[in-house]
């Protein structure tokens, strides 16, 4: 088993190369008169949006999996992307003066971490998961309804601009923000790394993960902040992205057949990648025929296998 997980981990890194290089093949199609600076400033911070976003919704799913020993449960579930977005339906009535690339993804941020921080306050009062899983979607459904009260006062063009945004987009990310997006998933990873051996102890449960000498509070709360980091960082440079953080881990586990939190990081980290840059790819293909908004294909492929995983485990 330990080979062929070993020889799955390798095959995963091959293919995300293999899919690195089409992406920048595709990429490169086209004439244009400045070629440097349309690579650096545009085709460059999309690679890496593809790629960032892609690992740290899977890995931020992964760790909301965990938490709650529940198959079910995504990146989102703590309201982040609907605090997001509703900072979002803010911004765009004119709450703040600001309007350029900066405020959106500051407002987005903004509203991502305002919902993770009531979730870390709910948390502690909270010690059922399954509890704090369904305060989390109600926490998402009220910030969702309070965002469609704020699109009734807005105009139609920024109803537009709004779910544009809500569709998701690798093209929204530019090179001033790439280094900090990558820092920040390189800090999610690095954390779910280190507390691996907490990760590994509470599939036995939170009971059997005390007498292990495992700290479960603290582990549970670097869980959370470290999807709140991931989810949160990613919707607001890319928007919501669906299915991506709900799939992915579950695909890995079944690959891997292992419960080994190492392997499962590394192994999530780089099919989450692959799986956006190959949705990229198809959008990049596609393009000269059709713009399909980058929501429609995850959901695409993503709710059917989601679909199937609900009915499989009945």
């Amino acid at each position: 088993m330990k080979h062929r997980n070993s020889y799955l981990i390798v095959f995963s890194i091959v293919i995300f190369i293999a899919l690195l290089c089409m992406h920048l093949f595709f990429m490169q199609q086209g004439n244009y008169t400045d070629e440097d600076l349309i690579f650096w400033e545009f085709k460059v911070p999309r690679l890496l949006s593809a790629i960032l976003a892609g690992a740290g919704l899977s890995l931020s799913g992964l760790l909301m999996q965990n938490l709650f020993q529940n198959p079910m449960a995504g990146p989102y579930v703590l309201g982040i992307n609907s605090g997001a977005s509703m900072f979002m339906a803010l911004l765009l009535l004119g709450i703040t003066p600001t309007f350029n690339d900066l405020s959106y993804v500051g407002g987005a941020m903004i509203g991502a971490f305002v919902s993770a921080i009531l979730m870390f306050v709910i948390s502690k009062r909270v010690q059922n998961m399954q509890s704090l899983l369904v305060i989390g979607l109600m926490l998402a459904s009220f910030m969702g309804a309070f965002e469609s009260v704020l699109q009734t006062f807005a105009a139609p063009e920024q109803i537009k601009q709004l779910y544009i945004w809500n569709m998701g987009s690798l093209q929204q990310l530019s090179a001033a923000q790439a280094p900090w997006f990558a820092l920040i998933v390189l800090i999610g990873i690095a954390l779910s790394l280190w507390v691996v051996k907490g990760l590994n102890a509470l599939i036995v449960g939170e009971f059997h993960a005390n007498q292990l000498g495992i700290s479960v509070p603290k582990v549970r709360m670097l869980i959370l902040f470290v999807t709140a980091l991931l989810a949160g960082s990613t919707t607001a440079f890319c928007g919501p992205i669906a299915f991506v953080g709900l799939a992915i881990p579950n695909l890995a586990r079944a690959l891997l057949k292992t419960q080994d939190h190492l392997i499962l990081i590394l192994f999530t980290v780089f099919i989450g990648s692959s799986f956006l840059l190959a949705i990229d790819i198809l959008i990049l293909v596609l393009d000269p025929w059709m713009g399909l908004p980058l929501n429609v294909l995850t959901a695409v492929f993503g709710a059917p296998y989601v679909a199937y995983l609900m009915l499989k485990k009945k």
